[in-house]
């Protein structure tokens, strides 16, 4: 790809060249970002290249560990650029999932410590399920917002909702995603961190960034949670298996280890103060290496990084406004194309601002019964999609990222029109 600071080229010569370095181009309209991102073929080639190094060099000599080392250097600091923390603040996790359980099980609980996370109408499962499972297991309360009368809220409409339910409670953690997966609303995290803050209690935010990091700014330091989580494998286009966990770094020393092993510390012996005759007269702790290495002790997947490395440098060579304002024509031109059509039903925040590039429809008459019938069309003609739910209803989402096109788009509303006049 010809280098994006390159003054004599536009952004559509630029969005063109890109399409060449994505082969999924070349077969498929590929519109389920928000679920896999397809990789780079620069990317490729540095996992390639990884493996290559990695056979010739000996995978434990000492010429590739210090290669290592430097390799997981270059990817902190990338990530710390990414989303504006300290490159010393990134856990590598294996994805979104693990993240979230290493906050939900590293966080110091009291029994009734209360918990407030998204509704599940909304909230994917990663980001509830692990909540559910702590607050059984460990006898904490776990409450929603906003209520379920108004499960829709968006926008002012939710941060109205959140005032008064987390107004009203002490509330030892908040948490939800920073777009929603299901609408592709924008949650005001801002704003929902502004009242934390000015609160009384003292409120831990969790967010879950999978549909935000790699398309939108996401700067965590305006949003003043204290974790987030995310996978290099959708907006990011890094590989599978790799996952990104911030940690706010005055609550590292606090914030427990879920997996301890040799990756994370040694054991030291101390004196046994409470030595009896059946004791050995000797006492085990862990000394654990320095944060965040202590958290590492099962993360192995280095060919993974390097790709990740690869692909952090080729969305910030571009840059997120860049993306970002690629993936908003993108997804003008979906919505245009398909909001006066009076079958359709689109779902997306009620405020503009608060839309991601995400769109999402059902259909007005016979919804659950024609979605999926729909989605086999689409995906027969080369059209790939995700088929979600928002609540009971399903619903087609579309997610298109900066390497597709305005004439794919187009293609893509013809067809879903076609389609839906072939159910009739």
């Amino acid at each position: 790809m010809a280098s994006p600071n390159t003054p004599a080229i536009s952004d559509n010569e630029l969005f063109k060249l890109v399409r060449s370095d994505f082969q999924i181009t070349n077969k498929r309209i590929y519109l389920n970002n928000g679920s896999i991102g397809p990789l780079p073929l620069s990317t490729i080639k540095s996992i390639t290249d990884f493996c290559l190094r990695y056979s010739e060099m000996g995978p434990d000599s000492q010429e590739f560990n210090v290669y290592l080392d430097e390799l997981k250097k270059e990817v902190r600091q990338r990530l710390a650029d990414l989303i504006n923390c300290r490159n010393d603040e990134i856990i590598f996790t294996q994805s979104t999932t693990e993240g979230i359980n290493f906050v939900a099980n590293g966080i110091d609980w009291r029994k009734g410590d209360k918990v407030l996370v998204r509704d599940p109408i909304n909230e994917h499962y990663s980001n509830y399920l692990p909540w559910v499972k702590v607050s059984n297991d460990l006898g904490l309360c776990l409450n929603h917002f906003p209520s379920l009368t108004n499960s829709m809220a968006t926008g002012k409409h939710l941060v109205s909702e959140f005032e008064q339910i987390y107004n009203h409670n002490p509330v030892r953690m908040v948490t939800t995603s920073h777009v929603m997966y299901n609408n592709g609303s924008i949650t005001p995290i801002e704003k929902i961190s502004d009242c934390i803050n000015k609160g009384a209690h003292d409120t831990l935010l969790v967010v879950d960034g999978a549909q935000s990091v790699g398309s939108i700014k996401v700067d965590v330091k305006s949003l003043k949670c204290d974790f987030m989580t995310f996978p290099a494998f959708k907006w990011i286009c890094a590989p599978l298996g790799i996952g990104i966990l911030f940690v706010r770094k005055q609550l590292m020393e606090e914030f427990k280890s879920v997996f301890v092993g040799s990756g994370s510390g040694v054991a030291e012996t101390l004196p046994n103060l409470y030595n009896t005759e059946k004791s050995n007269g000797i006492r085990k702790v862990i000394k654990f290496h320095e944060y965040p290495e202590k958290f590492h002790s099962t993360f192995r997947n280095f060919p993974g990084l390097a790709g990740l490395e690869a692909s952090l440098r080729y969305i910030l060579r571009i840059g997120i406004p860049k993306i970002n304002q690629r993936n908003k024509i993108l997804y003008s031109i979906l919505r245009e194309g398909l909001a006066n059509n009076k079958e359709i039903l689109i779902h997306e925040a009620e405020e503009e601002v608060f839309r991601s590039n995400m769109l999402s429809f059902s259909l007005k008459v016979r919804n659950n019964e024609r979605i999926p019938k729909i989605n086999q069309i689409l995906q027969k003609s080369g059209i790939i999609m995700a088929e979600r739910e928002l609540g009971e209803k399903k619903i087609l989402r579309m997610s298109p990222h900066f390497f597709n096109s305005e004439e794919e788009m187009s293609h893509t509303i013809n067809a879903i029109k076609s389609s839906i006049r072939k159910m009739d």
